[in-house]
């Protein structure tokens, strides 16, 4: 009688499941497709906080800092404090972000895995590959005199991110980003100036986006300059501190220069350095991205 009992409420159970899944295969499908997305995102959300852990921890124990002296013995220790220390804030703060965003993961992997299969959401899952640029309108200015390390932006994408035939990202998604750093000109024994960002998410996702840099001199020179890599203090450095506008040839490739254009040329000489509200920002992803589409 025992036995039957179990068997009775075994097949009442598979019969379930059955009306639920097996008996439609499409719906199956997506149901297990939903279920592997969210604990792929979940993941991918967990990595990015051991990884930027892992930054700070290194930053904090001067390992970075320590490589950043080798490489450019021009700088001078002052200098080096200051973007050390602006570069642990920055950190702090995208790493503060991405375990929010994580807990919101994990949470939407628990949700999604105990709902019934025919209530899960659907997702098709595009895989956004390194290299892809991604370029963004800023939502307000920034100024070296007003946002510090640390502080947030946000702004949306001016244009369709496309991965073959597949829009991953749409323009006017909403992104967002940490000021990585903020010196005016002239405040550095180089005589020069930075203002640099980094974007770290664009809709629900976070990305490794490289920095963008604003670089200027006390004379109203601005020159826009992309460094590939998310920890790349060292580049920064290289980039300030070089008196002799060698920095590029410094960083080994890490840097790419650009005409910064009128938006971004002080009027007169000036020590504040501005990113302009609307202004266009192209970034570029270092590490490929998984993105859930419904």
């Amino acid at each position: 009688m025992t036995n039957y009992s179990v068997l009775t409420r075994g097949s009442l159970a598979v019969l379930l499941v059955c009306g639920f899944t097996a008996c439609d295969p499409k719906a199956n499908d997506a149901a297990v497709q939903a279920q592997v997305t969210a604990q792929m995102q979940a993941k991918a959300a967990d990595d990015r906080v051991a990884q930027l852990e892992q930054q700070v921890a290194d930053m904090k124990t001067d390992k970075d800092k320590s490589k950043s002296i080798v490489s450019n013995a021009s700088a001078d220790q002052e200098t080096l404090n200051q973007m050390s220390a602006a570069h642990i804030r920055a950190l702090d703060r995208q790493l503060a972000d991405a375990r929010q965003r994580a807990s919101e993961r994990r949470r939407d992997a628990a949700t999604w895995a105990s709902a019934p299969a025919n209530q899960r959401p659907r997702f098709t899952t595009v895989e956004v590959p390194s290299g892809t640029r991604i370029t963004v309108r800023m939502g307000s200015e920034l100024a070296t005199d007003r946002d510090q390390p640390g502080d947030p932006w946000s702004g949306t994408l001016s244009e369709d991110v496309v991965v073959g035939r597949t829009v991953a990202w749409s323009a006017g998604t909403t992104v967002s980003g940490v000021v990585a750093q903020s010196t005016p000109a002239g405040r550095l024994s180089s005589g020069k100036g930075g203002l640099a960002i980094r974007l770290t998410t664009v809709g629900r996702n976070g990305v490794d986006a490289g920095t963008y840099m604003v670089v200027g001199d006390t004379l109203g020179k601005r020159d826009a300059k992309f460094i590939g890599g998310t920890a790349a203090l060292g580049a920064l450095v290289g980039v300030l501190t070089d008196r002799n506008h060698q920095g590029d040839h410094a960083l080994g490739g890490a840097a790419a220069g650009a005409a910064a254009g009128t938006a971004l040329a002080a009027a007169t000489a000036d020590t504040v350095i501005r990113i302009p509200v609307s202004h266009s920002v192209t970034f570029s992803l270092t590490a490929p991205e998984q993105v859930a589409i419904r």
